[in-house]
Parts: structure tokens; sequence; C-alpha cells
């Protein structure tokens, strides 16, 4: 009885932690239309940090910070600046560039690009069939860039290769951290401690503006908080309650709620070419998640 009870309360952390990251395209793009890109990831990485602080405060683990960190001095940094800095900013500059419903999509193949950098950094072997998920996926790709509109489009061919480099980015984070040991809650505040240090740095490049009006602020306060700081919280509290298939199989909804918030709230139309090679990377994706579970 207690491990259904345990079972249930961690499909539910893992259900609203999905719900919570598929509003970040709808978000996203929300934000870019009001204010520039630099000014809405750095209000986010501050709302994030800010969060996780004022969790580790209410678990009297504020202690915990410098000792995590003295067990891994260069990870935090570098994994920071990788994965809550570029792969941040990377992120909304897509949105700029491409329809929101194509970003989320071209972002959710970094599970494919995960394949090729555990191998290439850490040797991990993957079978014929991983590989094959991995060329299904961008064959996928290209189905979905094809129909957005001319390749030839400068505006087109930058926010795609802007989008897989944010794919790219979060793939090198997520390879990093799957092969690192660390506390939660103090982990993803020095992560995000750092991503925003890293953020900040490029003051003199970028304009800031750190003025916003209470609408933007609210917008900024919700995307750090709840889709950045909440749901991975609740996230890896499902992951350590929940059988991996079944937490795999929650992820898949990502994408999907997204595109569906995308359809009404920003009204983007999604076109049946798309719609195709939207599909193909899904496919891949589950493909991939199914041959996790067998492995």
């Amino acid at each position: 009885m207690l491990e259904r009870s345990e079972a249930f309360k961690g499909t539910l952390y893992a259900l609203l932690a999905v719900a919570m990251f598929a509003t970040l395209g709808t978000g996203f793009k929300i934000a870019v239309n009001r204010m520039n890109s630099y000014s809405v990831v750095v209000w986010i990485a501050i709302w994030a940090t800010l969060a996780l602080f004022c969790f580790l405060v209410c678990e009297r683990r504020v202690r915990t910070i410098v000792s995590e960190f003295r067990q891994r001095p260069l990870f935090f940094p570098l994994a920071g600046m990788v994965g809550l800095g570029v792969q941040q900013f990377l992120c909304l500059k897509t949105y700029e560039y491409l329809p929101a419903s194509q970003a989320v999509i071209l972002h959710y193949t970094y599970p494919l690009m995960m394949l090729l950098l555990s191998w290439l950094l850490f040797r991990e072997k993957s079978d014929w069939r991983a590989l094959c998920c991995v060329a299904l996926g961008f064959t996928g790709v290209f189905v979905l860039v094809s129909a957005g509109g001319d390749l030839g489009n400068v505006r087109l061919s930058v926010g795609v290769a802007v989008a897989l480099g944010t794919a790219f980015s979060f793939a090198l984070f997520c390879v990093l951290i799957k092969h690192a040991s660390f506390s939660v809650t103090p982990g993803m505040f020095l992560l995000n401690l750092f991503g925003l240090l890293f953020l900040l740095c490029l003051l003199p490049v970028y304009s800031m503006q750190w003025v916003l009006s209470g609408t933007d602020m609210l917008l900024v306060a919700y995307l750090g908080i709840f889709p950045t700081a909440v749901a991975f919280i609740l996230w890896n509290k499902a992951l350590r309650m929940i059988p991996t298939g079944r937490s795999s199989n929650c992820a898949l909804l990502v994408p999907i709620l997204s595109l569906l918030f995308i359809a009404v709230v920003l009204k983007e139309r999604i076109e049946i070419l798309q719609a195709f090679g939207m599909g193909i990377v899904l496919l891949s994706v589950f493909f991939n998640v199914r041959l996790a579970k067998g492995s």
C-alpha cells in the first residue's frame, strides 16, 4: 500500500513537472515578442536562482552549498555556463527566428544528440538501433525545416542553426550531469548561479532591460520560478519514486503538450508536412526511450 502511494505521488510530481515544462515554449515566444532575448534570459536566471535559494532556506540546507561546491569546483562553473548560460541564451534566440512550434521540436532533438555525445565523451556504447533512431530523428528535422519555408531563407537557416545549437548545448549539459553525483537542490542552485554569472559577463555586449512593466516581470518570474526551478525539483523527486519507463513516457508528453499550448495560446497554424516532420522526430525519440528501457 505504501509503495502504491509513493508511486502515485511520484507520478503526480512527474505530470506536474511535465505540465510546467510544456509552457516554456509559449512563455518564451511571448517574452521575446515583448523584450530582447538577453534581458529575458537574465531575468529568468535571476528568478530561478532566487527560488532555488529560498528552497534551500526552507529546507535549512544553505550550508550544503559550500560543501557541494568544494567537491566539484570545476564542474559547476563549466556545466552551469553550458546548460544554464549558453543553452538558455540560444534557446531564447531561437524563438526570435522561428515559430514556437518548430523551435520546440528542433529543441527536442537533444535526446538523440546525447547518444553521440555520450559515446564521444564517455565511450558509452550505442547499438545500431540507437543510431537508426538518431538518423530517423534528423530525417524528421529535415522534413520539418523544409516544410517551414525556403531553405535559402537566411532567417530560417539562422533559426534552425541556433535551435540545433540549443539542443546540442542542452544535450552536453545532460551528459555532464548524468555522470556527476550531487545533491539536487544545492547542485541546481550552483548551476543556475554560475549560469547567471556567465550571462552577466555579457552585459558589455548586450543591452539589458532592468526596468520592466508589471506584466513582463510576472511573466519572467513565472518562467524562472515554475518551469525552471520548481519543475526541475519535482521531476528529480519523481525520478526517485517511479520506474524509469514511466518517467520516460511522461517526458514524451512535453513536446505534445507544448504544441497544444502553442496552438491554443499563440494561434500558430501547423502545416501537414510540418506535422509529419514533427511526428518523425517524436517517433525517433519514442523508439530511443523504448530501447533505453529494454537495455
